[in-house]
């Protein structure tokens, strides 16, 4: 029979233009749009549903067109580079665009691109592929039949996979979804079809236009019958549904629609490539999770609008997102004519199709023609793992679930690790354009790294911070730290290094060398990308949100733990820019020696009226781990009263409440201001642990126990939190009672099942050091742990009835527990101040709260957020103590003053300036509403005495110069030049 001669056809780039502007219509109809209620409004429901019944055939299209574009000599195989370079480049851009837009990125939408088929977000091109591919082959097949044979086959291909599958209600072949590999290729055969000069008749406009009318009559019918109720993105059914008989004719009617139009009217856009490129990166940015997640989030259309405005809202969102695409777009295809990218592109480009036979000789290709950065990236993946697992086995034994813990939790970071070293290599590879010796001397760096935090934290239990590098000025004291073998191994590795470099670059260097204007180009990007990461600490940074995107966890309150969990180099980075304060308004030298000038009268006025000094004083200061009542939670009532005692003793002294800047932690926070009598709330928000960020870069660190002849701290637990050990050095303690200390605790008793030393242990070794035979006067700081989370059931069955709606159901045993636990406290306290009582000396006891246990309710710190953060305190002296409520409402920072000036004790000038901020301004403290977290600090807050707060604007013009007063001094000792640093160490 005489075969039919094969229809000529033109590429149509109508077609695509369509589909990509329907698949982009589709996206924001389904995410950003909420559907309406047929009750409500029925014709802005039924135009809602058509709108979506419609957008929602643009896969269909261009599988359609797909198969229309095979030809039998096409090579379709060569277009695989340039559809992965479409790919990457636009994920890339959105997650990029998206993660600095909204300061939110997952390491998921980084990768997502470059292995498109590993997580099956791409089914329908992961479905098309293989027939798209193969496309050369079934068009030549195609034309080998004949006539009466492709009639046949479009019979059946449209009775089995259309007509039946409606006809029965089932899908027959397994057909759920759209995404199918069987429905797009049955898609892409009828495609070929239409080019072979089958379905004709579905171009008539006529014919086409009824089609589609017909259909969708069918299916706004059917909504308006039958209600839907199902969601847009995943909406099924006979009528609905784009794989199902009904949408499947509206999609055939449409295409030959289509090719009608653009052969009669279109053919200026016959010969154009972007209607391709836009419909798939359409394709692209609708699959991509954080597109759909930020249109439902950020560009949302409520159904209750007005008509007008849901249209105009509705139609301006699509607008604005094929706007989007196509910029995409127009990036992309200017990129692709750069000849760095054409360069990839032709290495990637599969010449034949008899080259995905000889697979393993592609792959040797590709891995010669690339071995460098292959190398590079190798050297990389190795080094910076090493380097995170001998850091983690430093505090954690070598076993198989290290190992898998690393992989499964820790990989994004690793990731990140290695590229900070790749980046790290090619700048010094642009710079010196010699492959061997940048890659040997980053890897030396690295190793370098590694042994240097492993040695300081197996030597100093801490890790290596920027305030290390000031060490670099005496490094002679440094190499005296170290053992000499280990010296002369490392210079035995350098010289190794540097002949390797030299030999290897001697024989393979010429291999590389490559021109000045590349290399200039890559050294300004990665500098400018790798010196982004100063900020990296900043959220909403560039580098920041890159680092939160990789999963790092900056962990302030344990500088080990990061470096443990974050790697050691990106544990250095997140300390980098921790600027401990902005400069306040006028600062200079001439500023701050008036200040010291004004405050030396100040102290000088005040000790006219002060009779007594230090010597022989004895003041200690209790932390008292996660201590509140109770009873002043909102929602929360305990019968009886769990702290009868400290409710007593509170009437009898000076007493109130401490305003703490943490919830459930945040512990060296407070011990910091009351031990330095600065304010928290003054710092950068970057500062949210000033033991660990500010401490270490302070050449002086004046604080309170240093006007005292002998400091003794006491922290019945181990003292890797907080980098304690090192700040207490610098605050001048002179001995440090810790678990594993050479100061060994006498008392460590626990209660009940309970890891932690009880409060009555840690009093008793309070008193075993302040009854110590000692001349002069003495500091005592005492931070307990009794009462730290977990609220296990450590006590056994509680004794008090705990009620209110303040706790989730399944906390009552956690409250009961700590209950119980505070209620020992009070116990413990009791028999504490009856000993101090009883010693001939005087003794006064500051005694405070840190925070709240985080066992209430969220919601909580919405509705009542300076009740979450107020906990008890009193100051008590066992020869004079008297009640006085002049400051039932403090802050930390004011405790030094507070207990001078409860013993009627002189003041030096900066404790004077101290006295007068306790004094005459109201408590300053984080705003919780900034802050809920204690990741990092929220701005300053006022509160007045009656728990209300108070705006700047409310101060008096006295208050207002005595706070920017305060401020210099602060900012002077933490962040600026410490001219009144000695001054305010004056005793």
């Amino acid at each position: 029979m005489k075969k039919q001669t094969v229809v000529t056809k033109s590429p149509l780039p109508l077609i695509p233009l369509v589909a990509g502007c329907l698949l982009a219509w589709h996206l924001v109809l389904v995410n950003s749009v909420t559907p309406p209620i047929m009750v409500q409004s029925t014709s802005r429901y039924l135009a809602y549903w058509l709108m979506v019944l419609i957008s929602s055939v643009g896969l269909n299209l261009l599988a359609l067109y797909l198969g229309y574009r095979a030809t039998p000599t096409g090579q379709p195989w060569r277009q695989l580079g340039h559809f992965g370079y479409y790919l990457v480049g636009a994920g890339l851009i959105s997650a990029v665009v998206v993660g600095l837009s909204f300061h939110e990125l997952s390491a998921r939408d980084l990768w997502l691109p470059w292995l498109p088929f590993s997580s099956n977000r791409f089914p329908w091109a992961t479905g098309l592929v293989g027939w798209y591919l193969a496309g050369p082959l079934i068009a030549r097949q195609y034309q080998r039949l004949t006539a009466q044979a492709r009639h046949v086959f479009t019979l059946v291909l449209l009775v089995f996979m259309l007509g039946l599958p409606f006809l029965f209600g089932q899908p027959l072949w397994g057909i759920q979804t759209a995404n199918d590999p069987l429905w797009t290729g049955s898609l892409f055969l009828l495609g070929q079809l239409f080019a072979q000069g089958e379905l004709r008749w579905l171009t008539k406009s006529r014919l086409t236009s009824g089609i589609m009318l017909v259909t969708l009559v069918l299916a706004g019918g059917t909504a308006w019958l039958n209600p839907i109720h199902q969601t847009a993105a995943n909406l099924t059914g006979r009528f609905y549904a784009p794989q199902q008989l009904n949408m499947a004719l509206f999609s055939l009617a449409l295409f030959g629609g289509l090719i009608g139009i653009a052969q009669q009217h279109w053919q200026s856009l016959q010969l154009r490539r972007w209607p391709n490129w836009l419909a798939f990166v359409s394709y692209v940015l609708a699959t991509l999770p954080e597109v759909g997640f930020r249109l439902d989030k950020n560009l949302h259309v409520p159904a209750n609008l007005l008509a007008g405005e849901w249209w105009l809202l509705m139609l301006g969102a699509t607008g604005l997102f094929i706007a989007i695409v196509g910029i995409v777009t127009a990036v992309l295809m200017a990129g692709a004519h750069l000849p760095v990218i054409q360069r990839w592109l032709t290495r990637l480009t599969i010449q034949q199709a008899s080259d995905f036979l000889k697979a393993p000789a592609l792959v040797q290709r590709l891995a010669r023609e690339n071995w460098r950065l292959l190398l590079a990236i190798g050297t990389g993946l190795v080094l910076t793992f090493s380097q995170m697992i001998i850091i983690r086995l430093t505090f954690l034994p070598w076993n198989w679930v290290l190992l898998h813990t690393f992989f499964t939790q820790y990989y994004n970071r690793w990731l990140l690790n290695t590229l900070l070293f790749i980046g790290v290599f090619y700048l010094l590879f642009a710079l010196m354009n010699r492959f061997w010796p940048a890659l040997l001397l980053t890897s030396g760096l690295s190793v370098l790294i590694t042994v240097s935090e492993f040695m300081k934290i197996r030597l100093r239990d801490e890790p290596i911070l920027p305030s290390d590098l000031t060490s670099l000025s005496a490094l002679q004291d440094v190499f005296q730290m170290v053992s000499p073998l280990l010296l002369i191994g490392a210079g035995v590795v350098l010289v190794v290094l540097i002949a390797a470099s030299l030999v290897l670059q001697r024989h393979l260097g010429g291999l590389y060398q490559r021109s000045w204007r590349p290399r200039a180009l890559a050294v300004v990007a990665l500098s400018l990308l790798l010196g982004s990461t100063y900020w990296a600490n900043q959220s909403s940074s560039f580098a920041g949100v890159i680092f939160q995107a990789f999963g790092v966890t900056p962990f302030y309150l344990n500088q080990n733990s990061s470096a443990r969990n974050n790697g050691p180099v990106v544990q250095f980075i997140e300390n980098l820019n921790t600027t401990a304060m902005a400069q306040p308004a006028g600062y200079s030298q001439a500023t701050i020696n008036q200040l010291m000038r004004k405050y030396d009268h100040v102290a000088q006025k005040l000790n006219r009226t002060r009779s007594q000094t230090l010597k022989n004083q004895t003041i200690l200061f209790v932390l008292s781990e996660s201590f509140s009542d109770p009873n002043r939670v909102p929602g929360l009532q305990v019968k009886p009263n769990p702290i009868p005692y400290l409710t007593q003793l509170k009437q009898q002294t000076t007493s109130g409440l401490m305003l703490s800047q943490g919830y459930g932690g945040g512990t060296a926070n407070m011990e910091w201001q009351s031990l330095t009598g600065l304010a928290l709330s003054n710092l950068s928000n970057t500062v949210a642990t000033p033991y660990t960020q500010l401490v270490p870069k302070q050449k002086i660190a004046p604080a309170f126990p240093q006007l005292f002849d002998h400091r003794i701290a006491i922290h019945p637990y181990n003292a890797t939190l907080y980098n304690r050990k090192q700040v207490f050095k610098k605050f001048g303690f002179q001995q440090f009672y810790y678990q594993g200390s050479a100061d060994q605790l006498t008392y460590q008793h626990p209660l009940g099942s309970s890891p932690y030393v009880s409060d009555a242990s840690a009093y008793a070794q309070a008193l075993k050091v302040i009854k110590q035979p000692q001349k002069g006067s003495k500091f005592v700081q005492l931070s307990t742990m009794q009462n730290h989370m977990p609220y296990a059931n450590y006590y056994g069955q509680g004794t008090f009835n705990i009620t209110g709606n303040a706790f989730d159901s399944n906390r009552r045993d956690n409250v009961q527990t700590y209950v119980q636990g505070i209620h020992y406290t009070d116990q413990a306290l009791k028999q504490f101040i009856h000993k101090v009582d009883n010693i001939k000396k005087p003794v006064t006891v500051v005694w405070y709260g840190d925070h709240l246990p985080s066992l209430y309710k969220t919601s909580l710190m919405t509705t009542n957020p300076i009740q979450l953060h107020e906990t008890d305190y009193f100051i008590y002296n066992n020869q004079s103590h008297k009640l006085t409520k002049t400051h039932q409402l403090v802050s930390a920072y004011s405790f030094p003053a507070l207990a001078l000036s409860n013993d009627k004790l002189k003041v030096t000038p900066y404790y004077a300036l101290l006295t007068k901020v306790t004094q005459d301004l109201p408590a300053m403290t984080t705003n919780t509403a900034d802050s809920k977290v204690n990741s990092f600090n929220g701005g300053n807050l006022f509160v007045a005495q009656n728990g209300q707060a108070v705006s700047t604007n409310q101060l008096t013009p006295h208050q207002k110069q005595l706070y920017h007063d305060y401020q210099l001094i602060q900012y002077d000792l933490v962040a600026g030049k410490q001219y009144a640093a000695k001054w305010a160490q004056e005793k």
